[in-house]
């Protein structure tokens, strides 16, 4: 059983909480599914007023572009359930740092170099109301009831989300079966050899994620994520793909893709929220 993996030994279900009258399980675990994570920047003015009430600094680049992504997830075994996922993301620490240097695999260089790194959930949909009320009362994020189409054959990726005010995005990427060498050594190039092998180390990717603050969250909290995958493919992203935004609050950010990575044959843990420590 994929639940048997060491991951979810390390970080097992130890508690309940109470949902809409119902006891479900904490920590969060999917056990299977894929991800399509699509990494680039956002206008970095933008992202500097999103964030200026959190007690956070984006994580801007020299062209004053801040790091950000775009998550469309098919989990496909949960303790909650199947479920899909939409979520917009900015990456950020508490403390401003200097920008980084702008390249297509700036987030994967940050995510692995330097441990102020968090990512902050702008905007996040999930299309069943357990989710959404788990994600939104459990976790503290701010998760909207999707309506979602995912599709994944013929070497594209397709997807379709909405909510009760429309379209939210929309996306049709090509999907590879294995990454060009000449990319995943770029990608490897700029991380850098300490980076590399800091990574190759840790079993499990590891992000930390912060909520904005809201009715059910008074305070910038972090929980920590662990992620195992059995198969990841990462590509730069190309003009065969297609991706739309609608949703305004996110469609004002002006979102322009780096990369694409498909990661296949999730494990996910994500731990409960506390208080923001040192870095």
């Amino acid at each position: 059983m994929r639940s048997d993996h060491p991951l979810f030994k390390q970080y097992p279900v130890d508690s309940q909480v109470l949902i809409a009258g119902e006891h479900c399980p904490s920590p969060y675990h999917i056990y299977d599914g894929s991800i399509l994570f699509i990494g680039g920047t956002v206008a970095g003015t933008t992202a500097r007023q999103l964030l200026a009430n959190e007690r956070l600094a984006p994580i801007m680049d020299q062209n004053d572009r801040a790091l950000a992504a775009l998550w469309v997830c098919d989990f496909t075994e949960a303790n909650l359930g199947p479920h899909h996922e939409l979520q917009i993301s900015l990456f950020a620490s508490v403390d401003p740092v200097p920008p980084v240097r702008a390249h297509p695999f700036a987030i994967h260089r940050t995510l692995v170099n330097d441990r102020a790194t968090r990512m902050v959930c702008h905007g996040l949909w999930n299309n069943t109301a357990k989710v959404v009320g788990y994600n939104t009362q459990h976790l503290g994020l701010n998760a909207r009831r999707g309506h979602s189409d995912i599709t994944r054959g013929r070497g594209r990726w397709q997807f379709r989300v909405s909510d009760d005010n429309g379209l939210v995005a929309t996306g049709d990427l090509a999907l590879p079966a294995r990454a060009a060498p000449v990319q995943l050594a770029a990608m490897m190039q700029h991380i850098g050899v300490k980076g590399l092998l800091r990574s190759l180390r840790t079993p499990y990717v590891h992000v930390p994620v912060v909520n904005t603050r809201n009715r059910f969250a008074d305070d910038n909290r972090v929980a920590h994520t662990y992620t195992r995958n059995d198969n990841q493919v990462i590509r730069r992203f190309t003009a065969q793909d297609q991706l739309s935004i609608h949703y305004p609050q996110a469609a004002v950010l002006d979102f322009a893709p780096d990369f694409v990575q498909h990661n296949e044959g999730v494990r996910f843990v994500y731990l409960r929220p506390e208080p923001e420590g040192p870095a």
